[in-house]
């Protein structure tokens, strides 16, 4: 039964965490079921739904709690404590229903007026794509590759480079209905197994005008949708913060693995002597130096989000400096947890050498998710790092600095 929703302006981020924490034990037994699919279960999408958890950032126009940015992640960082791929989906789509709001009133209206639970999934990368502007909009053609979480009947967004007269491309969105778009099957990966981040592949279809918006206007403080959602919420530039979305639930992953490590030492005893595990002070570095470290990569976190909260509301522009340091900031933070979980992986030893030890399976999922581009360490490192010498961080290699 989905829970009372008639008002969602009372609903407070602190109700979608405790809805999280309540379905996570549900999420928890169907963790072997979601990595054999390969993708999320029909019943978890529907929870996801029917408790609104993917909707944190949704404008109160169309029904949501328009909740800040990084609601959503608090969110999608609890369901990973139960479900690394729940998180993982929750934490993207959760942020497609806040940059959506940035888009134009009419994809707005048409996506949310006809459902205001609708699902939106997407992919910025891709094999192939072609686009060619005509009449009232773009044809388009492609195959896109990581899709967290797209479902055959929800909606789906992809990022394409269009050509302009002058001989240069426009990163733009484009945002397709799902009779223009089919799921290639692909998935099949060691870590996040269940995120169903298959391709999807298109042919040929029209996509209009109001379908589509350049990231020059994505990235703006004010973007084109805001002229029907005034709200502070959405007075951040999306690609610049947007990194957060799947920095967030890595935090829950690494937890899951530092609970699920305390339990399996105190119920074990070493196979060589017989004594109980929890009594090894080496263990105990272990757990301590890991937990320190996750600690840390909250507090990031944390003040990360506090601070883009307050520019939101006090609607300023984003500095290059805080730009960079978000990117950094998600990445380094990815990078502690990263580490937390290898060395409880490492210190398991053979007793704790099976397919459902929970440690190594959270293990897998963060070294899975750290892969992504916007959590790489070397890709984030290197332009703040440059910033900080006075270098133009967008510069590549072999590029004369201006």
């Amino acid at each position: 039964m989905a829970p009372d929703s008639a008002d969602a302006s009372s609903i407070t981020v602190e109700d979608l965490v405790a809805r999280a924490a309540a379905l996570g034990p549900k999420l928890a037994e169907r963790r072997d079921k979601t990595q054999n699919l390969k993708r999320l279960p029909d019943e978890t999408v529907a929870d996801l739904i029917n408790n609104g958890l993917i909707n944190a950032c949704q404008p109160a126009r169309f029904g949501g709690p328009e909740l800040p940015f990084g609601s959503h992640t608090d969110v999608a960082m609890e369901i990973a404590r139960h479900c690394s791929s729940t998180g993982w989906v929750v934490g993207i789509l959760g942020s497609h229903d806040w940059w959506l709001a940035k888009c134009s009133p009419e994809v707005q209206e048409e996506i949310w007026g006809a459902d205001p639970k609708a699902w939106v999934a997407g992919a910025f990368a891709f094999k192939k794509s072609e686009v060619q502007a005509v009449d009232g909009g773009y044809k388009l053609s492609g195959e896109w590759v990581f899709a967290s979480g797209v479902i055959a009947d929800g909606w789906f967004a992809i990022m394409v480079y269009v050509p302009q007269d002058d001989g240069t491309t426009t990163p733009t969105m484009m945002i397709l209905p799902s009779t223009d778009f089919r799921i290639n099957p692909v998935w099949d990966p060691p870590g996040l197994a269940g995120t169903g981040s298959h391709n999807v592949v298109v042919d040929d279809v029209f996509v209009p005008t109001h379908r589509t918006i350049s990231f020059l206007d994505l990235n703006l403080r004010k973007s084109p949708g805001q002229t029907l959602n005034p709200g502070w919420t959405y007075n951040l530039p999306m690609p610049r913060v947007v990194q957060y979305s799947v920095a967030g639930p890595v935090i829950g992953m690494a937890r899951a693995a530092l609970d699920a490590f305390c339990d399996n030492i105190k119920s074990r005893q070493s196979i060589v002597d017989g004594k109980k595990l929890d009594s090894f002070a080496t263990l105990h570095v272990r757990i301590a130096e890991s937990a320190a470290e996750i600690d840390a990569a909250k507090d990031i976190y944390d003040a990360d989000m506090r601070i883009m909260r307050e520019m939101a509301e006090a609607d300023r522009d984003m500095t290059q400096q805080e730009q960079y340091r978000i990117r950094r900031n998600c990445a380094y933070l990815s990078l502690m947890c990263r580490r937390a979980t290898q060395r409880l992986a490492e210190a398991l030893g053979g007793g704790g050498l099976s397919a459902d030890n929970l440690v190594h399976r959270a293990n897998q999922d963060v070294l899975a998710a750290t892969g992504h581009q916007a959590l790489s360490w070397d890709g984030n490192a290197v332009p703040y790092g440059k910033l900080m010498l006075g270098l133009d961080p967008d510069k590549l290699p072999g590029q004369a600095n201006s």
